[in-house]
């Protein structure tokens, strides 16, 4: 009993330092430096395009089972309307 506490003592300290590495502080902030491609690719090489849409949504679903949502009576029929008309590819039994 006493090994187990020890073990897991350890392991509640050795393992978040994997998931929250140190970051070491940088004083001052970030300055933007020019470096010198205007005027060998144009003056407006550096101009962001033209977004195609307003927004982005990204969704992740982990663990949802297929007959919750393709189901007769799962209550996701917007889900299967949007599968429906898009060309997303999705793994179904």
């Amino acid at each position: 009993m006493a090994l187990r506490t020890v073990l897991l003592t350890v392991a509640n300290l050795v393992i978040p330092t994997g998931f929250f590495p140190y970051k070491p502080y940088m004083p001052g902030l970030a300055q933007y430096e020019e470096l010198g491609w205007a005027e060998k690719l144009g003056a407006d090489w550096q101009k962001p395009p033209e977004a195609p849409f307003d927004k982005v949504v990204f969704m992740v679903v982990d663990a949802l089972r297929s007959d919750f949502v393709y189901g007769e009576e799962s209550g996701m029929s917007f889900v299967q309307r949007y599968r429906s008309r898009s060309n997303e590819f999705t793994l179904k039994n």
